[in-house]
């Protein structure tokens, strides 16, 4: 039942009246615009005494007293019956797709894990309980996210490796996540261990919030959840993981998004030139070969940031793809700004051009000016 609620909520109820033909009228009640319909559905009442909120779909019958919301009032309307509810949820797929509704992307395209890539001992997130971490969760991590991109949690775990002597040593892990990266193909290539634990208490000892297992491939070259890019025109590339996964969750959020794949570069950069197109920009030529058409660059809003995304913008125009630039807040990241900040800065993006290019590095949106107060962003 909780997915067909989730269905339901996307609906327009306005637009499924009349897409059906049903007889209702518009009016304001006091929690908002209502729809009074003609018909109930429960009792065949035909004398417009039937009033739903016109956006939570919440609402009753005044002749029977049946109590609806938008799935139940749309069951009935059918005629399904109490064990037909996967009927009711076809039907809801098939309105929403009528009014422009997508569904979120919740199954990731299929991946292999080649033996010749090891990953620390681990365990595969949510756990087998349904349990999630804390620190996933108080980022937003949901269990339907740490699934999506494969993530675990290492207690106590390694990597092997041999040094340019050749002398075996050894990589600890221990209370990091794992972050596995995969090529375009859905091959796992190399990963990543985020900490949990902080920085420690003593300044002198050398501290790294990620963790590179030595001896693979650096990431400088992929583009972390390319493999996830089908069926699309749109990519909307951030910096590290969890910039990567606030964007997927804030594209979930809003119908009209749930096409854009988001990706990761790594860092503010796009690495090109390998002869063998080996780099993240011939990535993009694969990708622009399977359908893709426009990159929105959302890296953090910082002077040298969107110089940085400029010349990568540049790039992506030079092998015919549309570039397009998002100012985020000053000195944000989507992972440290609302669901919405990060939609309306996608909205809003600006296509690269050789003039914005000019423009934007002699009048940088996010440089201060000389008196040091902050200066707000704007794209103009």
């Amino acid at each position: 039942m909780s997915f067909i609620s989730e269905l339901a909520d996307e609906l327009d109820l306005e637009f499924f009246f009349e897409r059906e033909s049903l007889a209702y009228k518009m009016g304001r009640g006091a929690s908002g615009m209502q729809i009074n319909a003609k018909h109930c559905p429960n009792c065949d009442d035909s004398r417009y005494r039937v009033y739903l909120n016109a956006d939570t779909g919440f609402g009753n019958c005044f002749v029977c007293n049946e109590t609806f919301n938008k799935a139940k009032f749309i069951h009935q309307h059918f005629d399904h019956a109490d064990n037909e509810w996967g009927r009711t949820a076809d039907v809801l797929k098939e309105v929403l797709r009528d009014q422009g509704w997508r569904p979120k992307r919740t199954v990731g395209a299929a991946v292999e894990m080649p033996s010749t890539v090891k990953l620390p001992y681990s365990h595969e997130l949510p756990l087998d309980t349904g349990e999630n971490l804390t620190y996933l969760e108080q980022r937003g991590v949901t269990p339907e996210l740490t699934r999506y991109f494969h993530l675990r949690w290492c207690e106590f775990g390694w990597w092997d490796y041999k040094k340019e002597d050749g002398t075996p040593a050894r990589q600890h892990f221990d209370n990091r996540i794992i972050i596995p990266v995969f090529d375009l193909d859905g091959t796992m290539v190399t990963y990543q261990g985020r900490d949990l634990l902080g920085p420690p208490e003593d300044e002198t000892a050398f501290y790294r919030k990620y963790l590179f297992p030595i001896g693979l491939p650096g990431t400088g070259r992929f583009l972390l959840n390319g493999q996830n890019v089908h069926l699309t025109e749109d990519v909307a590339m951030g910096e590290g993981a969890f910039d990567v996964i606030a964007m997927k969750a804030a594209f979930d959020g809003e119908s009209a998004l749930r096409n854009v794949v988001p990706v990761g570069s790594f860092g503010k950069h796009l690495s090109y030139g390998s002869p063998d197109g080996n780099d993240q920009l011939g990535r993009f030529i694969k990708l622009k070969a399977m359908g893709v058409k426009r990159v929105t660059i959302m890296w953090d809003g910082e002077e040298k940031a969107l110089k940085a995304a400029l010349d990568a913008a540049k790039l992506l125009n030079g092998i015919g793809l549309v570039a397009r630039i998002a100012l985020l807040p000053a000195d944000k990241d989507p992972n440290e700004v609302l669901p919405e900040v990060v939609r309306k800065a996608y909205w809003e993006a600006v296509t690269w051009t050789p003039v914005l290019d000019i423009k934007w590095r002699l009048k940088n949106p996010y440089r201060a000016p000389r008196t040091g107060a902050a200066k707000p962003v704007s794209a103009d």
